[in-house]
């Protein structure tokens, strides 16, 4: 039983070690074994083993079991997608004549919750990336949702085909969500770039929200070689924004390479403008004068954010292209 806990992140669920039609009897005394502590009427727990998040992910699932996965934004959490964090374990299981509860577990049920649907992550059952995705877009504020989304493409544990394919299916079925999805997906084409953090989102939309022509996004930049990936780039100004974190941008390290990359980039004939977090956080009509004076120079770059450049309001480069001093290389 040991050794199984040991895969289980130190939990075990009564099914599992105690044959089925065995007395609840055998199963309280296999609870008063030295070493274990009884977390529900179904599991167990190796005393001293870690409480982590995936232990408490574990005990709801065998709790809830068969047929049960972490979700909504619990699964975004296990699947490492910012900004959610666990209180209850949300998991969902098909729905069933049974209307048990449980004590470790927010239970939801689904008519429709294919095999498909479901995974395995770090020996957890859990609904896929992309049910996750569509889950969440019926239970939290769309912005969170959209920002999942962006920052699931992002780390690169979901692509667009694949949730298309999930949303299609769910859509079919009315879900609640399906709306909120189906605007998401129809805003990000093939081509489609997310940005690269939170902090990026929030500028776009002060953009939005100054009337301000929106910039290209996550653009790679080069001369006769690659320079670098930046945040948002002016290609008729050939202006480079950069929007530096606390976290990776205010050690010396990363302000030295952030310094190398600039004159590494002023030297291939772009501008660069960067912007700091807490500019952006407590001084935004600051960062909007910075931005409308850098767009002055052009006679093009006052037009609303609604005007001839709104096929980069999210922020992408859709050929993938890699601006030079000379034009654009494929």
């Amino acid at each position: 039983m040991r050794t199984l806990a040991g895969r289980q992140h130190g939990v075990v669920a009564r099914r599992q070690v105690i044959p089925l039609g065995a007395s609840r009897s055998a199963w309280r005394a296999r609870s008063r074994s030295p070493g274990w502590e009884l977390i529900t009427a179904n599991v167990l727990r190796l005393v001293g083993s870690p409480v982590t998040l995936a232990q408490r992910c574990m005990i709801a699932v065998l709790d809830v079991a068969p047929q049960a996965y972490v979700s909504r934004q619990s699964a975004a959490a296990l699947w490492g997608i910012p900004g959610f964090r666990v209180e209850r374990v949300h998991v969902t299981r098909t729905r069933s004549a049974s209307s048990a509860q449980s004590p470790v577990a927010v239970v939801h049920e689904s008519r429709f919750l294919p095999g498909r649907h479901g995974t395995v992550r770090d020996g957890i059952s859990v609904t896929t990336v992309e049910r996750t995705i569509f889950d969440l877009a019926g239970c939290v504020h769309p912005e969170r949702v959209e920002r999942a989304l962006d920052n699931a493409l992002r780390q690169q544990i979901v692509s667009l085909e694949p949730l298309r394919r999930v949303t299609v299916e769910l859509l079919a079925r009315g879900r609640k969500g399906s709306r909120l999805m189906r605007q998401l997906l129809a805003a990000r084409g093939s081509g489609y770039v997310p940005t690269g953090s939170g902090l990026e989102a929030d500028f776009l939309a002060l953009l939005v929200a100054a009337g301000i022509e929106l910039p290209e996004g996550q653009v790679d930049l080069g001369a006769d070689g690659w320079i670098g990936r930046v945040d948002f780039y002016y290609r008729h100004l050939r202006l480079v924004i950069e929007i530096d974190s606390v976290t990776f941008h205010s050690t010396k390290l990363d302000c030295d390479a952030d310094a190398r990359r600039d004159e590494a980039m002023r030297s291939a004939g772009f501008a660069v403008l960067r912007i700091t977090e807490p500019e952006l956080r407590h001084h935004p009509d600051a960062v909007v004068a910075r931005v409308r004076a850098a767009l002055a120079v052009h006679p093009d770059a006052s037009g609303p954010a609604s005007g001839r450049r709104n096929d980069h309001i999210r922020g992408q480069n859709p050929r993938g292209q890699r601006e030079t001093p000379t034009g654009v290389a494929g």
